[in-house]
């Protein structure tokens, strides 16, 4: 590769509700013990592998895919690496690449390591370099939408696919990250195909490409206003002497990092600093630096990681909605688990403190704040007979609870415009019933004592 052109490559109602904020959010506690990045912590002893094919070509867009044995999460973050070889040789089966896809799998995570095109002989020119480029990112792009597309049976968190790539590979991965469509070199990418798609089956095509952050060893960007408006976190790893790709010119690491760390984009470098090295090789005199290289992607991305957010509790009427989205929810009230509890929504049926715990399938658990709920019930009571009835929460949603006392008989139930809707005889001193399925509005409670006494109370039904 000639080195000029690879430094350029870079109502009125039965109850009412009050709600209040005890306290704020707790925030989240990730779980990430599966995922440690040290060099020696490993979650699974062995991996299993996979050869897929991603694209059209089924020669040229083979991955082979490690995952760790006997894992049953079926929810994992997925690494994408590209090898390197400036753009015209390396082999997505390399030792280094495979024993770290090994080490990622091991991990937790989903690892691909992708063969891409290469360019046939050495890149002539820029506009060579850029064609290179593009063949190598629209595989990428067309291996991203493969697993999307595939999601369940790579067992993959859709949310968390990440690219990452050495040398070449690097470059591939910034720009798949961070270089869209509309930003790509216009002539390279109609030599190429005319478009990302290029290398993907029709049937994927509706899959986004989007990534949620990029790992890069010796990488760059050929172009920082790629950059512009990105919010994707960003690792890198990165010699101070390299002369193939140098860190902090033509679009290096170094000007990458820089750059998002003034847009307050999450990112990280590590600098090493060894006379002559690009990418370490094992078996080499570089040897000793494949453990460093490796150490800081493998934290780097164990950073990026998705974490849930401080969970929140929102109120309309007396139904309670955890945010953000979570895979799983339990409700507590009074410090208690709500037995059954485990929606996004909860519909308060009691005074007092509500609040949820939430986790992702990264296994994040977030606390949310606590709301102080009082349910204050309107209820009727009759000089004349010895008997009262209390129907709660108003407005309700899923359930309307019914607490009487007394000798109270019959309670029938009508809408707005008369129609009954369900009757019960001898109702128990504590009642639930099912709303879930009845249109919102108005409706009226008729109940009659031993006496015949006969007394009406009317609620509220919201969606």
């Amino acid at each position: 590769m000639k080195k000029l052109n690879y430094l350029l490559l870079i109502a009125s109602a039965a109850s009412t509700i009050s709600i209040r904020a005890q306290q704020t959010a707790v925030g989240d506690t990730c779980s990430f013990g599966r995922f440690a990045p040290g060099l020696t912590s490993f979650a699974f002893a062995t991996t299993n592998t996979t050869q897929i094919t991603y694209g059209v070509n089924s020669t040229t867009n083979v991955a082979r895919v490690y995952t760790p044995s006997g894992d049953v999460n079926t929810c994992r973050p997925v690494i994408i690496w590209a090898h390197g070889g400036g753009f015209v040789t390396g082999s997505y089966l390399e030792q280094k690449t495979t024993d770290m896809m090994t080490q990622f799998a091991r991990k937790g995570y989903i690892a691909i390591t992708m063969r891409y095109r290469l360019w046939p002989g050495t890149p002539a020119n820029n506009q060579q370099y850029q064609e290179a480029l593009i063949r190598g990112v629209q595989d990428m792009v067309a291996a991203i939408r493969f697993v999307r597309a595939n999601a369940n049976a790579f067992g993959a968190d859709t949310s968390q696919i990440f690219v990452g790539g050495s040398s070449a590979g690097a470059i591939i991965a910034n720009h798949t990250a961070f270089m869209d469509e509309t930003e790509a070199f216009p002539v390279a990418l109609a030599n190429q195909g005319g478009n990302y798609n290029v290398s993907t089956p029709t049937v994927n095509l509706s899959q986004p490409y989007n990534v949620a952050g990029c790992v890069s060893q010796a990488g760059s960007l050929w172009d920082l206003n790629f950059l512009t408006g990105e919010t994707s976190p960003f690792g890198a790893v990165h010699n101070t002497s390299d002369a193939t790709v140098p860190h902090n010119s033509g679009g290096g690491s170094q000007q990458i990092y820089t750059q998002l760390q003034n847009q307050n984009v999450k990112s990280f470098l590590k600098l090493t600093n060894s006379p002559g090295l690009h990418t370490p090789f094992p078996a080499t005199p570089s040897a000793p630096y494949v453990d460093t290289f490796n150490l800081a992607s493998y934290s780097q991305l164990y950073a990026m990681l998705k974490h849930n957010g401080a969970a929140s509790v929102t109120v309309n009427a007396s139904t309670l909605s955890a945010l953000p989205n979570a895979l799983a929810y339990q409700w507590y009230f009074n410090n208690n688990a709500i037995s059954g509890a485990t929606l996004q929504t909860h519909v308060a049926t009691s005074s007092g403190n509500y609040k949820v715990l939430t986790r992702n399938c990264t296994n994040c658990f977030s606390t949310s704040n606590t709301v102080s709920v009082s349910l204050v019930t309107t209820g009727l009571y009759s000089k004349h007979s010895n008997f009262s009835l209390e129907l709660f929460p108003s407005p309700c949603k899923y359930e309307l609870n019914i607490k009487s006392k007394g000798d109270v008989q019959i309670i029938n139930f009508y809408s707005v415009t008369g129609s009954k809707i369900l009757t019960i005889n001898n109702p128990e001193a504590s009642h639930t019933i099912n709303t879930s399925e009845w249109p919102s509005g108005l409706y009226f409670a008729e109940f009659y004592s031993t006496d015949k006494s006969l007394k009406t109370i009317k609620f509220i039904k919201s969606e």
